[in-house]
């Protein structure tokens, strides 16, 4: 699936990764998804 993510959220996702606490882009932004959509943790910051 490809998404189109805005600017703020594509540069934290890419100083998420670069900080280690992600392995990939894909890989953070599957925590985002799973944390929004499937946990119901509509509400959280990492």
């Amino acid at each position: 699936m490809n998404v189109w993510i805005s600017k703020p959220a594509g540069d934290a996702i890419d100083e998420a990764v670069e900080c280690g606490q992600f392995k990939s882009r894909q890989e953070a932004i599957a925590s985002a998804l799973d944390a929004a959509f499937v946990r119901k943790e509509l509400k959280t910051v990492t």
